[in-house]
């Protein structure tokens, strides 16, 4: 019985090697076009960067890409 937990143990272990988590890192860049904030994800596509009340982030104007 005692043989049996060990290896059962042993076996779970094994199992969260964090060898088998992906780790990925993903990069977006904020974009200002006419005036409002914009993300761009690495794939190259674009998504308005929103507040918690659902409304876009405002830019200045002079400031044209800070990504």
């Amino acid at each position: 019985m005692r043989k049996t937990t060990l290896i059962l143990t042993a076996f779970l272990l094994a199992g969260c090697d964090d060898g088998m988590i992906q780790k990925q890192t993903w990069a977006y860049a904020e974009l200002c076009i006419s005036g409002v904030v914009y993300l761009r994800s690495p794939n190259g596509s674009l998504t308005p960067k929103i507040n918690a009340d659902f409304y876009p982030y405002t830019c200045q104007k002079g400031v044209t890409n800070n990504g």
